[in-house]
């Protein structure tokens, strides 16, 4: 489990060392720059800097989930998530202030936004009902097989890859799983759809509900596994590490995607956004915007419709204290 827990961290510092590389070439830290800033020293410099400290960071972190006493690797695991995430989040914030003064206003003509036409969704968006086929699936299984289930079983697992935690044979305790993914499952499908007519309509919507349709449908797997794994007994390390080999491909396909000359970026008003990453402005309708760190799409915090979605999720999360053992 060391190794994996290592191996884990590894991938999310790549990602976090990538993250210059995620964003349009108009965007640096979040900083609407002109076009070609990127090729200039001062551009080369920053995307270096944020580098160097995020990766610094991400050795740091591995080498000590590698190299730590056996009875310190729990609480290693733990804080390791909040160094990473403390690293890049400053580094981020200082090359945003560094560029902030490069800032120009992007703008675009709301074209798609004036069409007529119906704003249908994708012909695969029927996709969102799979999840309930996994879960159906997984319920029958496990109540197929109940005498098979032993009466107390691990369903938590240390950083030393020993169960620490432990539910008996009952129906929270066997179901619980099951259910919280169910409830999962539908708010994901609630964002899926706000995603869809709460953005604009460009080339990046379609991308990102195809990417959030494939992310959707992992999760639902993954949750289903979790559930059955009292019968299937898949090793702790599987499943940390499948969602992996899943999102890496999703993510590679989608930033191709979006890096595809033609379209032009999202013309969101600079004094709107709050250190780049947050975005607050009441005169916009649309309840998605263009993310300006990473790629994808982040909350219009001044529309009350993200309010919904958030408490919604909120409220799911509350809910694990009474569905999982």
């Amino acid at each position: 489990m060391r190794l994996t827990l290592s191996l884990l961290h590894l991938f999310i510092g790549v990602m976090l060392v990538a993250i210059p590389n995620l964003t349009r070439r108009e965007i640096l830290f979040a900083v609407p720059v002109p076009q070609g800033f990127r090729d200039t020293d001062a551009a080369r410099r920053a995307v270096a800097i944020f580098r160097i400290v995020v990766a610094l960071a991400t050795v740091l972190c591995v080498s000590a989930l590698l190299l730590v006493p056996e009875d310190l690797l729990n609480a290693t695991a733990a804080v390791v998530p909040l160094v990473l995430v403390a690293a890049t989040g400053i580094s981020f914030y200082l090359q945003n202030r560094k560029l902030a003064p490069a800032a120009v206003q992007h703008t675009r003509a709301y074209e798609a936004e004036l069409s007529d036409a119906p704003d249908r969704l994708p012909g695969y968006w029927p996709l969102v009902f799979v999840p309930v086929l996994l879960f159906g699936a997984a319920a029958l299984y496990l109540d197929a097989n109940w005498d098979q289930i032993p009466e107390r079983f691990p369903i938590h697992w240390g950083a030393d890859g020993q169960p620490n935690r432990w539910a008996p044979r009952s129906l929270k305790g066997v179901f619980g799983p099951l259910l919280f993914g169910v409830m999962m499952s539908g708010w994901f499908t609630l964002m899926l759809f706000a995603t869809w007519f709460g953005s604009r309509r460009t080339r990046m919507r379609s991308v990102m509900f195809g990417g959030m349709m494939a992310i959707h449908l992992m999760l639902a797997l993954l949750f289903s596994l979790l559930g059955a794994n009292v019968l299937l007994r898949l090793p702790p390390w599987v499943i940390a590490l499948a969602p992996m080999t899943v999102i890496l491909p999703i993510i590679i396909a989608m930033v191709r995607k979006m890096s595809e000359a033609g379209e032009p970026m999202d013309p969101t008003p600079n004094e709107c956004w709050k250190a780049g990453i947050i975005y607050y402005n009441p005169n916009d309708a649309a309840l998605f915007v263009e993310k300006r760190e990473g790629f994808g799409y982040t909350f219009n915090f001044a529309n009350r419709w993200v309010w919904g979605l958030l408490v919604g999720l909120a409220g799911v999360i509350a809910a694990t204290r009474l569905v999982l053992p």
